[in-house]
């Protein structure tokens, strides 16, 4: 269940490598997650991949095969918006995804 904010964090938070950030920052951004939501609740990633089959099922991979994903091409066709929707349990696991896509390369997580 969700606390007072839109599926997914209030903010948003460009994630590059979230094992090269400091522990004050997890803990900051971990404080954050938790006082707007109430786990387990739904989060809403999001990505954006090149237009590339192998990067995006590498992508959902990382993911549950029951998450809701919708997919929305760029006006070239060369990327791909990803919003994936997941219930989970803690922020936690929202840390263990954002990591494991970074592991992918070249996605640009949001």
């Amino acid at each position: 269940m969700r606390k007072g904010c839109p599926l997914g964090a209030p903010f948003t938070v460009w994630v590059d490598n979230l094992a090269a950030m400091d522990e004050d920052r997890l803990s900051g951004l971990r404080a954050q997650l938790d006082a707007h939501h109430t786990w387990p609740s739904e989060y809403m990633f999001k990505f954006i991949a090149p237009n590339q089959p192998e990067k995006i099922e590498a992508v959902l991979a990382e993911f549950p095969d029951d998450v809701d994903v919708k997919r929305k091409s760029s006006g070239g066709g060369k990327y791909v918006a990803l919003t994936i929707r997941e219930v989970v349990p803690s922020a936690d696991v929202i840390f263990e995804r954002y990591q494991a896509v970074s592991d992918v390369g070249n996605i640009l997580s949001l």
